[in-house]
């Protein structure tokens, strides 16, 4: 079956379907405001399905009049949400919390500025957010990150759910240029930059609507990722039809509370993260879901991020993708790591995607991941939590379905099960969730 044709895409989610139809591509997607002021450019989409862009294509809604005058006049165009995360786990450490919840509200938008003719658009990206939580404990301590910063003691487990969802307070995610260059065959994007945006990037990373473990999202837990609104510089390039590379180096020690200190950080310590990918899609307009690629990158020492002794790391990441009917994609991801700053030394992942289930803008993630918790880590944590099981693997699956309700509100159920968290004298723990997203 050809996949370029439109009944292999309508049960695409918005951010996928309608990039295949309506949006040029660039590193972070192409705006809306752009198709509504110039013709169509042939261009690949190098940025991940939560860019603030496809976020913004996503809404299909029908905008109030100003708004769409922003749009056609000034080629400006934004979105704001409120998401919410809440979870309950079946068997947490002894004496551990067993619930979690956090609050994230998010402004967002695009405005371009350049290039409006001629398809090699420019314009400014920000995002900005304040993450709060509603209970003692927020889901991105919920797992080993309560006990191992003080917060308390939660599931025991060597991995992140919900790693978005904290009480951070106001933060700055976005605040970048991005340029098409070639007819779009050639973006770059500088400034303030989300690195998930653009590395080991597939069709259900995104934390707000798709998986809620992070061994499920960017990086498989086998990448360790700086914070995000960081000072940094990416590049991606079609090299031919098919191939594609993406290259970026980004403020290692950036924090996305303190932008400002990232000009002192990234001129003065010098401690990058930098990667390298290299992949195949089977065409630009897929390029999200038909997709294989090998992900190479590094994280000096010295950083916030180190989990035990301040060394760097580095390592490999591998995600291949395919729509297999219209509606569903398996896909298989994973990687290996060594050094101070990923999570798991090796992860290996397996499962699908079921875009239209019940609804065309509904769909459904299920995926096993079996990981093997970072060595030096697993064995602080464990002398931590008194943990008589020697171990560092583990094994977790989650099952979620978005639903879109209207179009306003989307709500998200996710049930997840740990065997043998690493930080748990518990064989195992069940995590249900709830994940609610309002639209304005």
């Amino acid at each position: 079956m050809n996949k370029n044709t439109a009944s292999s895409t309508s049960y695409l989610p918005p951010q996928i379907n309608r990039k295949c139809y309506l949006l040029p591509i660039s590193i972070l997607g192409a705006s809306i405001a752009l198709t509504l002021s110039t013709p169509l450019f042939a261009s690949a989409n190098f940025g991940s399905p939560d860019t603030v862009d496809n976020t913004l294509a996503e809404n299909t809604r029908q905008k109030k009049s100003w708004r769409e005058n922003l749009a056609e006049q000034h080629n400006l165009t934004f979105g704001l949400d409120y998401q919410v995360l809440g979870l309950s786990a079946s068997d947490p450490v002894t004496g551990g919390d067993d619930k979690a919840s956090s609050g994230v509200a998010r402004f967002y938008g695009s405005w371009s500025l350049v290039g409006l003719e001629t398809g090699n658009t420019g314009g400014v990206v920000w995002k900005v957010e304040h993450r709060h939580g509603y209970s003692d404990m927020t889901p991105k301590e919920f797992a080993f990150q309560g006990n191992f910063t003080g917060a308390g003691n939660g599931i025991g487990y060597g991995g992140m759910i919900g790693p978005a969802y904290s009480d951070q307070g106001s933060r700055l995610t976005n605040l970048y240029w991005k340029q098409k260059l070639n007819n779009g065959n050639t973006s770059f994007m500088v400034g303030y930059l989300d690195t998930t945006d653009y590395v080991d990037v597939y069709a259900l990373a995104s934390p707000w609507n798709g998986f809620t473990n992070l061994a499920f999202s960017t990086g498989a837990g086998a990448i360790g990722l700086p914070d995000d609104g960081i000072l940094g510089f990416a590049v991606g390039h079609m090299i031919t039809d098919n191939m594609y590379a993406i290259a970026g180096v980004a403020d290692g020690k950036g924090k996305s509370d303190d932008p400002l200190e990232g000009f002192d950080t990234l001129f003065n310590d010098h401690r990058l993260f930098t990667t390298f990918e290299l992949g195949w899609t089977a065409s630009k307009e897929q390029i999200y879901t038909d997709n294989i690629h090998l992900t190479f990158w590094h994280l000096d020492s010295g950083t916030q991020h180190s989990l035990v002794d301040g060394e760097s790391g580095q390592g490999i990441n591998f995600s291949a993708s395919f729509m297999a009917t219209p509606q569903i994609m398996p896909f298989l991801r994973g990687g290996f790591s060594e050094g101070d700053v990923a999570l798991y030394n090796k992860s290996v992942t397996a499962g699908l995607g079921y875009f239209g289930l019940g609804n065309a803008k509904n769909n459904l993630g299920f995926a096993f991941n079996w990981s093997e918790v970072n060595s030096d880590f697993s064995d602080v944590m464990k002398s931590i939590n008194t943990i008589s099981n020697s171990s560092h693997s583990q094994l977790t699956s989650e099952l979620y379905y978005k639903m879109v309700l209207g179009e306003f509100v989307e709500l998200t159920p996710n049930l997840q099960y740990i065997k043998d968290p690493a930080f748990s004298n518990e064989d195992s723990t069940w995590v249900a969730g709830i994940r609610a997203r309002i639209i304005i």
